[in-house]
């Protein structure tokens, strides 16, 4: 099976810094394809690259809109790009932004600057900003069953729970402004924090292997909490904020899990195959799978109780 291959980016390139986030980044021009794409630079020792890759074939396979990523290296340094979501003289507007104007309007000052511990980042009032009735599916998105852009967010959700991805905070969700002042849901983008790729292999092989349940895969994924709050100001587990995106729709939400019902691990394996195998440990697959299978199982719970609801 060929692997992906790896990007080269001529030192040159280094075009624009990227000041959001805390990673080393910035845009560059492909002459290859006259598009503008993001480099990212992965952590060392974490696996932010592939599983960046990874998922995006993921949202392939769920049809959730997505940014597309590729491996490459620039300056022997190893990380993705990523072609930009923005089309030519369109705006983009993050969510904080979004959430600070709602807040300044009630005369409560949002902590913007600030990603997590954000109690004021309540997801219903995330839900009830996409509910907009102005905002658009993501720009060629098409998708007769989900015609509304609070439709295609609930799959992100669902996409979060299902890899378990703690890192949807206020600057990982964002609207597109055209010229024409029409404004658009964007992509699903940024989920390097995802499928346990930070933790050390050792720790994946003692959690693959150990009998303690409190250590077990199972146990770990039933941890992970999203930068999200509710009303009574507790935080969010992934699992929690998809249960309530069922309260607020729950036959989309049911649409989601059908979807993911029909999902392949082994389509997810081949993924992971192609790979370059310098990218990735044996454990990390096996670990990232087992991650996968168990979400997955706990999403199906979810699907049982809203069918007998």
């Amino acid at each position: 099976m060929k692997e992906l291959d790896i990007f080269e980016i001529p030192l040159h390139k280094n075009e624009s810094l990227e000041p959001l986030g805390t990673k080393r980044k910035f845009w560059f021009y492909d002459d290859n394809d006259n598009c503008n794409k993001l480099f990212k630079e992965g952590r060392p020792n974490t696996g932010e690259n592939w599983v960046e890759v990874v998922v995006a074939e993921l949202c392939n396979l769920l049809d959730i809109p997505h940014a597309k990523y590729e491996f490459a290296i620039w300056n022997k340094k190893e990380g993705t790009i990523t072609p930009s979501f923005v089309p030519k003289d369109h705006g983009l507007r993050h969510g904080n932004e979004l959430l600070a104007k709602i807040y300044n309007n009630e005369d409560i000052k949002y902590p913007k600057d600030k990603y997590y511990k954000v109690r004021e980042y309540r997801l219903k009032l995330v839900l009830a900003i996409i509910k907009a009735p102005f905002l658009n599916l993501p720009i060629d998105y098409q998708n007769e069953r989900l015609p509304k852009p609070i439709d295609v967010f609930i799959g992100y959700i669902m996409l979060d729970c299902l890899i378990s991805n703690q890192d949807r905070h206020h600057e990982n969700w964002s609207w597109i402004i055209a010229p024409s002042k029409e404004i658009f849901l964007s992509p699903t983008y940024d989920h390097a924090s995802g499928l346990g790729c930070r933790e050390s292999d050792d720790e994946k092989t003692e959690r693959l292997k150990t009998k303690d349940k409190g250590r077990m895969v199972k146990h770990f994924v039933e941890r992970a909490k999203t930068p999200f709050f509710d009303n009574k100001g507790k935080n969010l587990k992934t699992i929690e904020a998809f249960k309530l995106c069922a309260d607020v729709n729950k036959s989309i939400s049911i649409y989601w899990l059908d979807k993911l019902e029909k999902l392949d691990i082994n389509e997810i394996r081949v993924i992971f195959k192609k790979i370059p195998k310098h990218l990735i440990s044996k454990v990390s697959i096996e670990f990232a799978i087992k991650i996968l299978e168990e979400n997955k199982e706990r999403l199906m719970e979810v699907k049982k109780v809203l069918l007998n609801d």
